[in-house]
Parts: C-alpha cells; structure tokens; sequence
C-alpha cells in the first residue's frame, strides 16, 4: 500500500501537526488558567458585548475551520492533477512525490483550521478576562473541544492523503 518513503512523509508531516496543535490547545490552557485562577476577578461586568461578539466569531470560526482547509486541499489538489510546478521535459514525479506534496498540505490545512479555533479562543477568553460572563468560558470550552477533535493521527492522515490521491486520478481523468 504504502513505500516506506510516503510513510516517512506522513510520519513528519503528522508528528509535526501533532506537536503544533499540542502547543496551541496547552497555550489556550495556560491562558485560561492565568485569566480564571491569577488575574483578579471582579463581579461580572454589566456590558456583555465581547461575550456575544466572542459568541458570533466562535461560531463563524467553527464554519470557516472546516470550509477554508477544504478549500487550501482543493486548490493544491486541482494543481497537482494539472502538474503545475512540472515542465514538459520533467518526467512525472510519482506517486510518492505526490505523496509528499499532499503530506505539507494536510500539515497546512490542520494548522490553518486550528489557527481560527485558536483565535476565537483567546478573544472569548479575553471578553472573559474584562466582562467575567460565564458564557464566554464556555465558549473556550466548546473551541479547545473542536480543537482536540481535529487533531492529527498517523490513520488519519494516511487515509485523507489516499482520499486525495484517489481525487488527483478522477481529476486528471475526467479533465479536458
């Protein structure tokens, strides 16, 4: 199924998303900690405004981290089913340069889709740390769980570089 080099490649390229996505959700942690347990609480504010605005980015974030890593995997894949990058002269690459190229592209697309939960993150817990609204703790509840349901494994990652493999063929089959 796979040579030893493609699993070399998934090997890297998921231990690298694993160790980002491990340093994004324990930073949101740590923060969390810092503005629930050391930063002095008052009573709750009586605006709620970064709560709801908080509320509203969260949920259009959820959106975006599952459409715009489609859309990173799609526009690289149509490029790698059209050869761009490739002269005429060059013989093909191969399956396992292929490989390669759709392992960075998963590495991108986990990293791009954990950057927008993470940063709905931290602006819920900032309108925490001014307007002390519960919902906005919960809110970085619902993000950091989102966050860890989207991190990388070996058969993940394997089985969605086979899916776009499978995708780059149809692609340059069915291309005029």
């Amino acid at each position: 199924m796979l040579d030893e080099n493609a699993r070399q490649q998934v090997d890297a390229a998921v231990r690298t998303s694993q160790i980002i996505l491990a340093a994004m959700a324990m930073g949101i942690v740590m923060f969390a900690g810092i503005v629930v347990f050391v930063i002095p609480g008052d009573e709750p504010a009586e605006g709620n405004l970064l709560s709801v605005l908080a509320g509203v980015v969260a949920g259009v974030n959820l959106v975006l981290c599952l459409v715009v890593p489609s859309f990173i995997a799609a526009a690289n894949r149509r490029r790698l089913a059209m050869g761009a990058g490739q002269s005429a002269d060059q013989p093909d690459l191969g399956a396992s340069a292929e490989f390669g190229k759709l392992a960075a592209v998963y590495q991108v697309k986990m990293i791009v889709g954990a950057a927008l939960l993470e940063g709905a993150c931290f602006l819920a817990l900032c309108a925490y740390m001014i307007e002390r609204q519960m919902p906005s703790l919960v809110v970085t509840v619902v993000l950091l769980a989102a966050l860890l349901a989207h991190f990388p494994t070996h058969g993940r990652g394997e089985a969605w570089i086979e899916d776009q493999l499978r995708r780059v063929a149809d692609e340059r089959r069915f291309s005029p």
